[in-house]
């Protein structure tokens, strides 16, 4: 597994828990992994220092429970604040440098192995740079990584065709790194399949790959995120005051109880969470053209993250004091959002896997989604399939449907409450673990390296 984030050790959103999620079910599957990830400043003297490869002066290997590590120590790359820029939400100007010189040292550890699963854009050079057969997974292609063509085949040492027009990295005129994954990759995947639809069809959802998409030999194949159940279990969860489960609920007025009073919230209406990081992507702008009537209307928002958007939602709070509560990101106080909150609000432009509607659903947090990407591969709206749901979704990209669906779920939660607790059962009984995704991993390494597939 070659990746810019692996949990704990480093982690800035979804992709971080999503390899070490991936990687932790398959290792349970008997696949031997090991884990490559750059030796960021941030993590100190960890592991055992080896010999360097490629640009790298050394590789630390040390290990996240029995799962191997190997640190990558390339201090003019990595010796810095950050692990893409020197503040969350920014990039430093040499990212392509950077991860070109990672993805150097990747291809040269890559020779003791079988296959390397490379992880986004960073690791997008990998497939061009060793024989190894790659496997290319694009976790958010909102991300492509560029940067100028010809200093990067000069300055990594390419081959210079890479460098002409229409070749595997040149996309109008830059480096793009996205696209050599894409394309150097003997199979692309994405996080589920109706983003890989998506990715196919949609300019602005793929950053102008579409054409490439779907012109690979191989189709991209969505393979639905899992959650790690152990570590999200609301009956066991240290930061819940009470646990429960999905035969008992009682725990969650417990949590709620609590998150109103730790936050300062008015609880007297319906409480909707947002968690993630606070970028275009989250439908930030249907929110803001639609809050102030829905606050009015019983509607209770409390967002917790940051980026671009901050100065959106903090004024929704300066508006709506008690009722709209805005704060950072704090792990244990995201798990009471979602065990005491009624709905999760997820009105995503485009949404590759969808993460937060999986922990909301596990700890009985009924989500009130747009239906793009992975949210429509695991939200089911109770109106479209009566007494099959477990969330409420519009496909328009409009304020107009994001308002008329929370007050849709309002309604519900108000009077409905025995229809509203099935569809909190329904999201809980589901199986949202990393198995599921494991399994079809390792199908996919059998067929790449022509194995059969119960190996």
């Amino acid at each position: 597994m070659a990746t810019a984030e692996f949990s704990p050790l480093v982690h800035t959103g979804g992709l971080g828990d999503a390899v070490a999620g991936l990687t932790g079910a398959l290792a349970g599957l008997g696949v031997e992994i090991t884990v490559v990830l750059p030796a960021y400043a941030a993590l100190g003297e960890a592991g055992e220092a080896g010999a360097g490869v490629g640009p790298a002066e050394r590789v630390r290997k040390t290990q996240v429970g029995e799962i191997p590590v190997w640190l990558v120590d390339d201090p003019p790359s990595f010796g810095r604040d950050g692990i893409y820029g020197p503040q969350p939400g920014t990039a430093y100007p040499d990212e392509w440098r950077r991860w070109g010189r990672f993805a150097q040292a990747v291809a040269g550890l890559a020779g003791d192995f079988d296959l390397v699963h490379c992880h986004d854009s960073q690791l997008g050079l990998v497939p061009h740079l060793t024989p190894v057969p790659c496997v290319f997974t694009v976790h958010n292609a909102g991300y492509p990584l560029t940067g100028p063509l010809d200093q990067v085949v000069e300055e990594l040492g390419l081959p210079s065709a890479l460098a002409e027009p229409l070749s595997l990295l040149e996309f109008h005129g830059l480096a793009n790194y996205l696209k050599a994954g894409l394309i150097g990759a003997v199979q692309a995947t994405t996080v589920s399949p109706g983003y890989a639809r998506e990715l196919a069809l949609d300019e602005e959802v793929a950053s102008g790959l579409d054409g490439v998409i779907r012109q690979l030999k191989r189709p991209l194949r969505g393979i639905l995120n899992g959650i790690d159940t152990e570590r999200f279990d609301p009956a066991r969860d240290p930061d819940l005051p009470k646990g429960f489960d999905v035969d008992e609920l009682a725990g969650r007025t417990v949590a709620r109880q609590q998150l109103v009073d730790r936050i300062g919230m008015d609880g007297s209406g319906m409480l909707f969470g947002m968690v993630g990081r606070l970028t275009h992507q989250k439908g930030i702008e249907l929110i803001d053209s639609v809050i102030d009537p829905l606050v009015e209307e019983g509607m209770r928002l409390v967002v917790m993250g940051s980026g671009e958007e901050d100065s959106t939602v903090r004024a929704w709070s300066d508006r709506h004091p008690g009722a709209v509560v805005h704060m950072p990101f704090e792990r244990s106080l995201a798990r009471l959002i979602s065990a005491g909150c009624d709905a999760a609000l997820m009105p995503s432009r485009f949404e590759p896997g969808g993460l937060a509607n999986l922990y909301a659903m596990r700890y009985g947090c009924v989500p009130v989604v747009r239906l793009t990407g992975g949210l429509a591969d695991s939200v089911i709206d109770e109106d479209e399939a009566p007494g099959q749901g477990n969330g409420f979704g519009f496909r328009a990209f409009l304020a107009a449907e994001l308002a008329k669906t929370v007050r849709r779920a309002m309604r519900y939660h108000q009077h409905l409450p025995g229809l509203w607790e099935q569809m909190q059962r329904r999201g809980m009984a589901i199986d949202w673990s990393w198995q599921r995704a494991a399994v079809s991993y390792r199908e996919l390494y059998a067929s790449v390296l022509g194995t059969p597939g119960s190996g």
